[in-house]
């Protein structure tokens, strides 16, 4: 699915930045980037083909009963999983199936991408891992049929292990041989011995107020789990982690919550709809602007932070963190910046986001030039002090766009440099194509759990076939926009691997722009678009690439972050960075390395992503830690 926001809090103090945009510079290169290549950041090795109807040699008939076709698979699976038959589950999927499971069979993030690799998965984990009492969940079952040519039977049901209760999101397709499973999704929901804690009773039966009892709480907690960085991923896990019985403790730079939002610039809203972005327990109020402004966004995670009652270090940051031997953490911590604290947390999670530390580029003269002033996107909050005057945007990612659309809108000489193509869609188009099953029905919400359900299920193979459709559909329906933009000296792609923007965001976090305003200004000619990139300055002159001399007041690189390593490293320190795995982009089986699973560092946890990952995965990493807390985590499946 479309990420709906890109930016969390950085554990990168305000008064740190200049010296961090430093630390995290990149040479420009001397020739213009082609835009991203296909295996960046993306190791995924498995050539997923659609299970089209001339493929199969089959179609799905239209009278056909999906609740009885769907008892009938479902019999099937509960026989094989009750009996531990792994050659009877393996022999109910197509040769090129997926069979995808979160924590349920594996106790990790894992896929198994055809009948080969399902089989071993299955006779290794289906003997000792029992699934029973099968039933359906909402939706009902359903035929689908996204396009002319592909149709498959979609089922939703719960099951459960020994130890946890799971849902699975499962599409079958119709064959010459009857109805084959073409995908599976087994995703852990709770566990049988540790149910979420019921509401605190609430009477006031203490000696101080409530407020006062929860300053001193916070001031004296004890946490199991240090949670570094409170933004959105750091609530939404603590709070996870709270309903479990977890003490958790937040760790934030910030002299309040939000600011990463509230901090911003000044013009931002989200681009696409709250409507997916709901925090676990506590959605967005009914009456909640579409399009929610950031500061706007900011004041609602203070509220967050409050009313869920979760622990919070604010102005404060790790100045030291060790292992011994075993893996126990000591912990140091500058605990608003009046004393240091030593914190001895079974469990640590770096949940400062997927963005390391603000780069930019190394450009010779650029200490000379003496007619401006330049800055990172993250140091710039208006463009207002700058009316009448030039400005020069660097990049085209979201920011980019942003920060050009503020001046034009004010009417100042701005333009927009494009080293590559940016991809671009309209949200008149995207929005129901990617979004649509979250969006209110004549004012009322759809479940968010059953919405979650199914937007997360379809595995990297096949939704990497999806998705390079979807990118084409959108293309033609945005065709009228982009031959404007294009005419206007704009260059779009359809993305890495042609997918839109759903490997973008799975690899690179960038490169992409919803439409928030930013095109129809460049239609206009309110922003220039130039391509190319600063070659050089002089004292007085900004050089762009082939000798073009320019004159701007001011010049905001929008030139993105470096990887979240930078951030491991720059508050856990070198020893434990270094043991770290590859964080995000997609392995070899197509799930995010390190992220929601093993770091490479025993009981250290990462956690990034856009909202709606934040609700969804914040779930399985809050069990998967508690059960761990517990010692009732079995060892995750390596094979």
């Amino acid at each position: 699915m479309a990420p709906t926001a890109v930016s969390e809090t950085q554990n990168v103090a305000a008064a740190d930045l200049k010296a961090k945009v430093v630390e995290g510079s990149i040479e420009i290169e001397k020739s213009p980037k082609l835009p991203l290549a296909d295996n960046y950041m993306y190791d995924f090795k498995y050539n997923h083909s659609l299970p089209t109807i001339e493929s199969l040699g089959s179609n799905i008939a239209d009278n056909v009963d999906p609740i009885e076709a769907a008892q009938g698979i479902i019999g099937q699976l509960s026989e094989a999983w009750g009996n531990g038959d792994a050659n009877g589950f393996t022999d109910l999927f197509l040769d090129y199936g997926v069979w995808r499971d979160k924590l349920a069979f594996t106790w990790d993030y894992r896929t198994f991408n055809f009948k080969e690799n399902i089989g071993r998965a299955a006779r290794d984990l289906l003997p000792t891992t029992k699934a029973k009492n099968l039933r359906f969940l909402t939706p009902a079952p359903k035929i689908q049929r996204p396009y002319p040519d592909l149709a498959y039977l979609q089922i939703v049901f719960a099951f459960d292990t020994e130890l946890a209760g799971a849902h699975a999101v499962l599409n079958a397709v119709h064959t010459t041989e009857g109805w084959k499973i073409w995908t599976l999704h087994t995703v852990i929901e709770s566990l049988h011995d540790f149910p979420e804690l019921p509401p605190a009773d609430g009477h006031m039966t203490g000696e101080v107020s409530w407020e006062k009892q929860r300053a001193i709480d916070d001031d004296k907690v004890v946490p199991e789990v240090v949670v570094i960085g409170g933004g959105q991923n750091g609530l939404a896990l603590s709070a996870r982690l709270k309903a479990l019985g977890v003490t958790t403790l937040i760790v934030d730079h910030s002299a309040e919550i939000g600011e990463v939002w509230t901090k911003r610039y000044e013009y931002l809203s989200l681009h696409f709809p709250h409507w997916a972005d709901h925090f676990p327990y506590f959605p967005y109020p009914q009456q909640w602007p579409t399009y929610t402004p950031a500061q706007k966004q900011g004041r609602f995670m203070q509220w967050y932070a409050d009313a869920m009652e979760l622990h919070v270090w604010n102005s404060s940051s790790v100045v030291g963190a060790e292992q011994n031997a075993s893996g126990e953490w000591t912990v140091k911590i500058n605990k608003g910046g009046k004393e240091i604290r030593t914190l001895h947390p079974k469990q640590v999670v770096m949940a400062t986001s997927l963005c390391g530390v603000p780069t930019l580029p190394v450009i010779p003269g650029i200490a000379d030039w003496k007619a401006g002033i330049y800055r990172h996107s993250t140091a710039h909050d208006s463009s207002r002090d700058f009316v009448g005057k030039k400005v020069l945007v660097v990049g085209t990612s979201s920011s980019g766009f942003d920060t050009a659309y503020d001046c034009a809108r004010r009417g100042i000489d701005v333009t927009l440099l494009q080293r590559s193509p940016t991809y671009i869609m309209s949200l008149t188009h995207s929005v129901p194509r990617a979004i649509g099953g979250y969006a209110p029905v004549n004012g009322v919400r759809p479940d968010i759990d059953e919405q979650d359900r199914l937007a997360f299920a379809m595995p990297t193979g096949p939704g990497e076939e999806l998705s390079r459709r979807n990118a084409e559909v959108l293309e033609n329906l945005d065709r009228e926009l982009l031959d404007a933009l294009h005419a206007k000296g704009l260059r779009t792609w359809r993305g890495q691997r042609g997918t839109g923007n759903a490997t973008l965001g799975q690899t690179r976090n960038g490169g992409f722009y919803f439409d928030a305003g930013a095109c129809e200004q460049i239609i206009n000619g309110k922003i220039k678009v130039e391509p190319g990139f600063i070659e050089s300055f002089t004292e007085d002159k900004v050089i762009l690439s082939g000798g073009r001399q320019r004159h701007y007041d001011l010049i905001v690189f929008a030139t993105g972050f470096s990887n979240t390593i930078d951030s491991v490293r720059n508050t856990l320190g070198d020893k434990i960075a270094d043991q770290c795995g590859p964080i995000w982009g997609i392995d070899e089986e197509g799930e995010f390395r390190s992220a929601y699973r093993e770091s490479g560092v025993p009981n250290l946890w990462i956690f990034v992503g856009y909202l709606p990952y934040t609700r969804f995965h914040s779930k399985r990493l809050a069990l998967r830690i508690k059960a761990v807390l517990e010692g009732v985590s079995p060892s995750p499946y390596t094979a």
